[in-house]
C-alpha cells in the first residue's frame, strides 16, 4: 500500500482555516426604501423578533415585529446569533407598515462604524462622571440624640 503524501482526513478537512476573515460591506440604512437601524428587544422564537428603531434622535418608541428569512441568514453568516441588544438593518414593508424584515446583522465593530458616522446615537445610561450637588437649604443638627 503506497504511502499518503498528502494528509488524513483531518489534514484535508483543515486546509481552509488559515484563511484571513474577509471585510463584507457594511450596508448603511437609506430613506428610499425606507429601511433603519434597529436593536432586538425581545426573542419571539422560530426566526421573528421585537425591535426598535434608532436613528441620530436615539431610540423611537414604537415596536416593529420583524423576521429573520433563512436566505438572509446564510447570505451573510452562517450561524449568525441574534439575541436582545443585537443591532440589525431593518426594512418596513410597504404593504404591511407595522411589520418589517431583518435585511442585515450587525457586528460589533460595524456598530462603532455606524456611531461615528452618525447614522445613529447610542446614549450611555451610566453617568459615572457627574457631579453629585447637593443643597445648601438643609440644615442638620448633628448635636442631638
Amino acid at each position: 500500500m503506497p504511502k499518503n503524501t498528502k494528509g488524513g482526513k483531518k489534514a484535508k478537512s483543515q486546509k481552509n482555516s488559515n484563511v484571513p476573515n474577509k471585510n463584507r460591506d457594511i450596508p448603511v440604512p437609506e430613506e428610499g426604501d425606507d429601511s433603519h437601524v434597529a436593536i432586538i428587544t425581545k426573542v419571539q422564537g422560530d426566526g421573528r423578533y421585537l425591535c426598535q428603531i434608532i436613528d441620530e434622535n436615539g431610540i423611537q418608541p414604537k415596536i416593529y415585529p420583524v423576521n429573520l428569512s433563512s436566505g438572509t441568514k446564510f447570505k451573510y453568516a452562517k450561524n449568525i446569533i441574534v439575541g436582545i441588544g443585537t443591532y440589525v438593518l431593518i426594512a418596513i414593508r410597504e404593504f404591511q407598515k407595522d411589520k418589517g424584515d431583518i435585511i442585515f446583522v450587525y457586528r460589533d465593530s460595524e456598530v462603532n462604524y455606524l456611531v461615528e458616522n452618525s447614522f445613529i446615537t447610542i446614549k450611555n445610561t451610566e453617568n459615572e462622571n457627574e457631579e453629585i450637588q447637593f443643597s445648601d437649604d438643609i440644615d442638620i443638627d448633628f448635636n442631638t440624640v
